[in-house]
């Protein structure tokens, strides 16, 4: 039988690697909102045409070089911590799957009380509550939120029909909110994760490493 110190030591795992990709998030995010989500660079005719290397470095953080492997990492991230304040139950178990909202529910049910961290879910896997950006791309290609996870590994999942990423980039200085607002709710959600995860430590056990 699995005791509450291994399911801890399991929990925290979890909850280590899904850091990692949300602090990674938060990062991009911080530099594409400081750069101002560039798209279109202009200069002096003068001073002679701008490169292709010139224009990729002045881009490599802009919102159509980094959406969707950030917004799957956002969601990886998200995954890997759910899954560890469920699994943290000795009693809970997990199929292997990718199903986001599900998981965002058990949350819900089993911390009601978290608001931080019931709210950051919300926000980013209820269609209900996202931000526009995403709810037009799950509209322009007809997916439900549970598919969006499945949409940003694939850009065709049959080989057959192509996803259409366009809705996400070109956003320019009009989509810095979003990677302004993402930046400040991972920052949050980090705090309230440290601290639930601090108060579900069984009382006996060795130090935590990260929580």
């Amino acid at each position: 039988m699995t005791t509450n110190q291994e399911r801890y030591g399991l929990a925290l795992s979890f909850w280590t690697v899904a850091f990692q990709y949300l602090i990674f998030v938060q990062n991009v995010s911080q530099e594409t909102a400081s750069q101002g989500n560039v798209w279109v660079m202009v200069r002096d005719f003068e001073a002679g045409p701008i490169t292709p290397r010139e224009y990729a470095e002045g881009t490599c953080w802009s919102d159509h070089t980094i959406i969707i492997p950030l917004l799957f990492n956002l969601l990886h991230g998200i995954e890997l911590l759910v899954k560890g304040f469920i699994l943290v139950d000795p009693a809970e178990t997990i199929e292997k799957q990718h199903n986001i909202c599900e998981l965002r529910e058990r949350f819900k049910q089993k911390y009601p009380g978290q608001t931080a961290l019931n709210k950051f879910f919300e926000k980013y896997t209820s269609e209900d509550n996202m931000p526009e950006l995403l709810r037009r791309f799950l509209s322009n290609n007809g997916l439900r939120v549970e598919k969006l996870y499945q949409a940003l590994r694939y850009p065709s999942p049959d080989f057959t029909i192509l996803r259409e990423y366009s809705s996400l980039k070109y956003h320019g200085e009009k989509g810095t909110p979003f990677f302004t607002d993402l930046h400040v709710d991972i920052q949050s959600v980090r705090s309230a994760a440290l601290n639930l995860g601090r108060s579900l430590k069984p009382q006996t056990g060795t130090a935590t490493q990260g929580l």
